[in-house]
């Protein structure tokens, strides 16, 4: 995330702009290794985009490894430490950030992977402006 409320991250998954399909969009993300090493992550918040309210994650997870980029690209080596609501259930202006959901972790990790689960309605993708992390 690059710290703008104003440019966003959008995917269709699998589905095409305009499918308007039940899953469009659904389990994509990104993941990413921090320059500064292993860090303790144990909160998050989501900033809702420019538009479409209806593309607005729901349920979010965030997963820490310690494994190499070629594990890390097989997906086989995540531990799962969030998998729960964006904070973004009764957000309906655009361009904010939803409250910071915390969750117990004592594991500092050098990589994390944020996916989507579910988002706000149906539509034919997922959008939002800032996934923001957070060490308490």
């Amino acid at each position: 995330c690059d710290g703008n409320l104003k440019t966003k991250y959008v995917s269709f998954g699998e589905c095409r702009q305009g499918g308007n399909q039940k899953y469009c969009g659904l389990n994509t993300g990104f993941y990413f290794e921090l320059e500064r090493g292993l860090t303790l992550i144990n909160g998050i918040r989501i900033c809702t985009a420019n538009d479409c309210r209806e593309r607005d994650p729901m349920i979010v997870s965030l997963e820490g490894s310690n494994q190499s980029e070629t594990n890390l690209t097989l997906g086989i080596s995540w531990t799962l430490l969030y998998n729960d609501t964006s904070g973004l259930e009764n957000i309906t202006a655009r361009n904010v950030c939803g409250l910071p959901q915390l969750f117990n972790n004592t594991i500092e990790y050098k990589s994390y992977r944020f996916l989507v689960h579910a988002r706000q309605n149906r539509s034919d993708c997922v959008q939002y402006s800032e996934v923001q992390l957070y060490s308490f």
